[in-house]
């Protein structure tokens, strides 16, 4: 049986996308709208304050009080919605959200203590704003933290050069799964061991994206280590060398993830890939990997001297991880072609 589609259904579409319209335009209003009471309460409270300045000095100058009396509770309020106010309309992350309006919120309640009299509610008030600093200071502590802990991942990472997504250009590579690449910067891979095999010619942007997944994977606090086949094969040489082959997988055995760059570039002798795919399997289900490489996984038993380990190292691999594919040209070339992105499976 066909498919159909009911008389309404495209009115039915068209309500729904209308809804998304007015929903869209009634959040851009409501934000210049809190930008602008924000900007208000802003003037309002530079202005306050500088008059607050302003009367000491007058009665220097002239040897009379200001005609106006006016509290510090009324620049300080003003200063606390403007914040607050400023931190709602803008795109921030909940927990700066939650700093900026904890902040703006102790200021308005530091200000309305001078309204009041009764010394038990202003001890009271007293104490909530110092609950809502430590809160405050806290929150931004731990985010420091967890930064200092990310950037020390990220030395330890070894990156040639640091790139994140947001330097990438999706409409240069249309082949690449941008819903795809923004799921897998969220770690679960990681997480479930999983792997990301990134398939393409030379300058298609592969090791941005490698080193775009091991970045955020730095800042979610993962160990990760970045090294080209090249050199990993070399390393792995030098330590059956100097019998020192186990210590060296032990070493690398500490990493939540291992980014192999450039497999494939470079030919290597059967003893040189048999290590190399051993690292690989070994790490299977321990680890992920993700790897760039200008052969596609299922090739990889036709291209390399050890055919029959290096396809059962693809299977592996394959069998839990994702495929981005690089198919177009590189970003200096003309013509480039999209296809669609395949995933291997869904764990």
């Amino acid at each position: 049986m066909g498919e159909f589609s009911a008389p309404f259904d495209e009115f039915e579409h068209l309500g729904r996308t209308r809804l998304a319209v007015r929903r869209g335009t009634f959040a851009y209003w409501a934000q210049s709208a809190l930008r602008g009471l924000s900007s208000v309460a802003l003037w309002v409270a530079i202005l306050s304050a500088s008059y607050l300045i302003v009367r000491h000095i007058i009665p220097l100058v002239t040897g009379t009080q200001p005609p106006i009396s006016l509290k510090s509770a009324v620049p300080l309020i003003a200063i606390g919605i403007s914040y607050s106010m400023l931190i709602t309309a803008l795109r921030r992350t909940l927990g700066q959200r939650v700093v900026g309006i904890l902040m703006g919120l102790a200021f308005v309640l530091w200000g309305l203590e001078q309204f009041l009299h009764d010394r038990t509610v202003v001890s009271f008030l007293d104490d909530i704003v110092v609950f809502l600093f430590v809160v405050d200071l806290s929150i931004v502590i731990r985010q420091n933290l967890r930064s200092s802990a990310g950037e020390r991942q990220l030395r330890n990472a070894c990156f040639p050069v640091v790139k994140t997504i947001e330097n990438f250009n999706f409409a240069a590579q249309p082949s690449i799964d941008e819903s795809l690449v923004r799921t897998l910067l969220q770690g679960g891979y990681i997480e479930r061991r999983e792997n990301v095999l990134i398939v393409g010619k030379s300058g298609t942007g592969k090791t941005h994206l490698a080193t775009a997944l091991g970045y955020a994977a730095c800042r979610q606090r993962k160990r990760v280590f970045f090294i080209t086949a090249s050199r990993l094969v070399s390393e792995l040489i030098d330590s059956h060398d100097s019998r020192r082959l186990r210590h060296f997988y032990r070493w690398l055995d500490r990493f939540d993830l291992l980014i192999v760059d450039e497999l494939g570039y470079v030919r290597f002798s059967e003893l040189e890939e048999r290590l190399l795919f051993e690292i690989l399997r070994a790490g299977h289900e321990r680890m992920s990997f993700v790897i760039t490489t200008n052969i596609p996984p299922e090739k990889w038993g036709e291209a390399f001297e050890s055919a029959s380990l290096a396809k059962a190292t693809a299977d592996r691999l394959t069998d839990r991880g994702h495929l981005l594919e690089a198919a177009g040209e590189a970003y200096w070339k003309p013509g480039r072609s999209a296809v669609v992105v395949s995933q291997f499976r869904t764990v």
